[in-house]
């Protein structure tokens, strides 16, 4: 369990420093109402790893690491550095990771869990493991589905979550691709929340001990390993200091899986968020913008969307487009209900894989600073009449809602809405295609302008995938054809 009584821990002296006690154990004060915890957005991925960095250095107690993917990257070994760091200070270290996004070898991850104060474990590790792809035919029902949050928690009195993995695309550090992502800081009394969500999956049946699921010979020795993680700590790391970072303090309801969803039958919604959050939370009443790297409305998506649209609400959504989607096999889930969307008036975006370093002279903003060949969305994040924000590890497809695990927040607040905003539009504007229907009815994307004023008028650049291979076009369209919706 997350050790509950951190709060003389250096790090819980400097919040309350920074922002009252009150305020970090959600007590009313003037002018604010009770229960409201902190909120930081970490929308550069340099900026989410410096965090994770910085928060790991401050740890004294714990550090409780939760990811789908822990890929074998450069940015993934700092991290881990900083958590040897940490255990050979005397912090518990903890990491759950998903057996599916693992690169690691079980007999590495094994022996970094000698460690006396690491301990790792494996979220529904894989039955037939030398021959991992045929679990898909001898176990699939199980296999297939799996643990997706993404959490962060220090000392019980930090957390991060949201849509970034463990690996260089989510923290910006690859020349290759990268992520656009989105993550939110958490202080205040959702926090402890946060950590018991953690827990809740620490201590599931599905989550297996490293030494369990371990196959073959251990070949580096923990000095090899400290040695080597030694020689990845900056000298001189970065600060991080509270008092220059300015919190949004809302009321927050945090909304997660059970994992023994992934035990049940994909029919069976007992423990799933996703019927709780509609059943808790008003409808929309005015405008949504929904953002997701991966959607698959289905026929129900549909039907939910044209209410909303017939009730009066303006609706955008944000994807990506088929030139920029890392996961071709889920766009064939979305493609066929374009025309249809488009036809009842939702509006659509779609991200282009358009390398970043063609606007990193135009401003600070951080998604305009960043060389790389290619851009993938993967921020997963939904903005309700300007005034509430779901955020987290959900994405708007079959496999969240039915089959994977998720964590997700919602926030009531219109000053975070509103940064969400801020940050969005001029980035769909610049960033992404919008799709739109011709007067005969074809399908057309369109390249919006990057100023607004005389001359400035949107441009029409195709009539099918832009930027796309024919064959990527045909892969897709076949895929079309299969019954795999219900698993994308």
């Amino acid at each position: 369990m997350s050790p509950e009584d951190t709060g003389e821990s250096a790090l819980a002296r400097q919040l309350a420093d920074a922002y009252g006690s009150e305020r970090m154990q959600g007590l009313a004060d003037e002018g604010s109402a009770p229960q409201e915890s902190g909120f930081v957005l970490l929308k550069d991925g340099r900026e989410a790893l410096d965090a994770r960095l910085a928060l790991t250095r401050e740890a004294e107690y714990s550090l409780d690491l939760q990811t789908f993917e822990l890929l074998d990257q450069p940015s993934t070994w700092l991290v881990l550095a900083h958590l040897m760091e940490a255990a050979e200070r005397g912090v518990a270290v903890r990491l759950l990771v998903d057996d599916w996004g693992n690169d690691f070898a079980s007999a590495w991850m094994a022996q970094l869990a000698t460690h006396p104060n690491i301990e790792i474990r494996i979220f529904n590790p894989f039955p037939l493991r030398p021959l991992w792809r045929v679990n898909y035919v001898t176990h699939f029902s199980r296999v297939h589905r799996r643990m997706h949050n993404k959490t962060f928690v220090v000392d019980n009195q930090v957390a991060i979550l949201g849509g970034r993995n463990t690996g260089d695309a989510y923290y910006e550090a690859s020349a290759e691709r990268i992520f656009l992502d989105l993550d939110i800081l958490t202080l205040g009394p959702i926090t402890p929340e946060v950590s018991g969500a953690f827990d809740l999956y620490w201590n599931h049946v599905l989550a297996v001990d490293a030494e369990s699921v371990s196959q073959g010979r251990m070949r580096s020795s923990m000095d090899t390993l400290q040695a080597e993680f030694s020689e990845l700590l900056p000298d001189e790391p970065s600060a991080w200091t509270w008092e220059d970072i300015t919190p949004i303090w809302a009321p927050v309801v945090l909304y997660v899986d059970d994992p023994g969803k992934i035990l049940r039958a994909a029919g069976d919604t007992s423990g799933h968020l996703m019927p709780r959050l509609l059943s808790e939370q008003s409808m929309p009443e005015r405008e949504v913008l929904f953002v997701t790297p991966y959607f698959v409305p289905g026929d129900f998506g549909v039907d939910l969307l044209t209410e909303l649209v017939d009730a009066g609400i303006e609706i955008d959504l944000l994807t990506n487009s088929l030139a920029a989607n890392n996961m071709p096999i889920v766009h064939s889930g979305y493609a066929p209900y374009r025309r249809d969307l488009l036809e009842k008036g939702v509006r659509l975006w779609e991200v282009q894989p358009t390398p970043w370093s063609a606007y990193e002279t135009v401003n600070d903003t951080p998604w305009q600073s960043v060389v790389t060949e290619q851009v993938t969305l993967h921020a997963k994040v939904w903005v309700f009449d300007r005034e509430r924000v779901f955020i987290g590890s959900v994405n708007m497809d079959p496999r969240s809602f039915q089959h994977n695990t998720e964590i997700g927040l919602m926030i009531d607040s219109p000053e975070l809405a509103t940064e969400i905003l801020d940050w969005m539009e001029p980035m769909k504007n610049r960033l992404a295609w919008k799709v739109r229907l011709e007067e005969n009815g074809d399908k057309e994307w369109v390249e919006m302008p990057d100023v607004e004023g005389p001359g400035a008028e949107a441009r029409a650049i195709a009539h099918y995938d832009p930027d796309s291979t024919w064959w990527r076009r045909v892969r897709t369209g076949l895929y079309t054809f299969l019954p795999i919706e219900f698993l994308l």
